[in-house]
């Protein structure tokens, strides 16, 4: 499956001599060396992992020849726990999220699922990989750094910057990069890493201006770009029913190619597809708020299994409804008003009008709206959609016994 990139070794040997090279010949003189031209074309420009051979793969895992190996990331760790809102760290989120999102996956034959952390830590694959290889850990990356440079001095390849990203400590680049390494080593086909998003100049106590979430791919000029891109669109079709896209200007198209960002593969160091998945930003009221959290953290997952699963079936494969849930077994006992907040009936309420193509109401968006759990004017007014869609009167904006009956009759089965 990965015949180009399998013989990097042999390829960095060229780029590293290149570089050499760059300092005693012009640029013109080195374009007339075509064998460099076309290692270095080779490595960037032939893919290492393709659409076709993913989905090749899941099908044969139907006949119990194989199965597809995923790679889930929770971005960050104890150490370095990424984005901070009040008592609430980034690293923590990530790895609740991905514990949820391991158990979806892990219920599907075809899949073996490999979780980099967990709350005890640092899978022990990975944390003796990087204690007993260190050294070539750092080789790696600056093998790939060298090539990278000698591909962009001889303009086979453009250097794009797209978003502003946090500068890496070295341990946490060497822990970033031996994923990469051993992922490459290990034959996964998948790699999903998961974050929450922040950005440069919020203070850790305030919130912030922009909502919703992104995901990030490898640039197209990488040789697992398209394959990447290709997983990206399916996720992001499914996760866009019920989250915001990111409002942040340089994020409003929900799938964001990058160069820079070393977990999904920076200088070309990552042969498998990779997606790095911003839920949303760190400070927004669904994820801080402890009584929706969980339930908030779980549907994402959900959202996110389901994405996976129609990219290798097909939406209309794929026995799903257009609009599915963990909600769709979900019975509403209690009256819901406006000014309940953290609540997760009206969690569940705001899913079902998400499911009624209610939520949000007009002439406003999930950014304006969140799923969050709490009853204010957005659901105030797409509860009222709702109750003139199914002609339940008085259309009053607030659940009581007969609009209760009737989520129930549609969302409680």
């Amino acid at each position: 499956m990965k015949l180009i990139k399998t013989t990097v070794y042999i390829l960095l040997f060229a780029g590293a001599a290149l570089s050499i090279f760059l300092t005693y010949y012009k640029k013109s003189d080195l374009l007339s060396i075509s064998p460099v031209e076309n290692i270095l074309a080779g490595v960037f420009f032939i893919d290492s992992i393709t659409e076709t051979q993913l989905k090749t793969t899941y099908t044969l895992t139907k006949k119990e020849q194989d199965k597809l190996n995923i790679l889930i990331v929770p971005g960050h760790d104890e150490n370095v726990w990424g984005a901070q809102f009040n008592y609430i760290k980034e690293a923590e989120l990530n790895t609740e999220l991905a514990e949820d999102l391991k158990n979806f996956l892990e219920k599907e034959n075809g899949f073996n699922i490999f979780l980099a952390r967990d709350n005890n830590g640092y899978n022990p694959l990975l944390l003796n990989y990087f204690n007993e290889n260190r050294e070539d850990i750092i080789q790696f990356a600056n093998q790939y750094k060298t090539m990278m440079n000698t591909a962009v001095q001889i303009g086979l390849v453009e250097t794009s910057n797209t978003v502003e990203h946090n500068v890496a400590s070295e341990e946490t680049v060497i822990k970033l990069y031996g994923i990469n390494k051993w992922t490459n080593e290990n034959n996964i086909d998948i790699v999903i890493n998961i974050h929450f998003n922040d950005y440069p100049g919020r203070r850790y106590d305030q919130r912030g201006k922009y909502s919703g979430f992104a995901i990030y791919v490898p640039e197209s000029q990488y040789s697992n770009s398209k394959a990447s891109l290709a997983l990206a669109q399916p996720v992001f079709n499914q996760l866009k029913k019920y989250l915001p896209v990111s409002n942040m200007p340089k994020e409003k198209n929900g799938i964001i190619e990058d160069q820079e960002l070393i977990a999904i593969g920076a200088n070309n160091s990552l042969d498998t597809a990779v997606l790095f998945i911003e839920y949303g930003y760190i400070y927004e009221s669904q994820f801080t708020n402890k009584n929706i959290r969980k339930v908030a953290l779980e549907e994402a997952a959900y959202q996110t299994y389901l994405g996976i699963k129609n990219f290798f079936e097909g939406e209309k494969n794929f026995l799903t409804q257009q609009y599915e849930t963990l909600n769709k077994s979900y019975s509403w006992i209690d009256n819901l008003n406006k000014g309940l907040r953290g609540n997760k009936d009206v969690f569940a309420l705001q899913l079902a009008l998400a499911q009624s193509e209610v939520y949000p109401p007009k002439m406003l968006s999930k950014n304006d709206c969140p799923i969050n759990g709490n009853f204010g004017k957005c659901t105030n007014e797409a509860v009222m959609e709702f109750q003139k869609k199914y002609n339940i009167e008085p259309p009053f904006g607030f659940v009581g016994p007969i609009t209760r009956e009737k989520l129930n009759s549609l969302y409680s089965n």
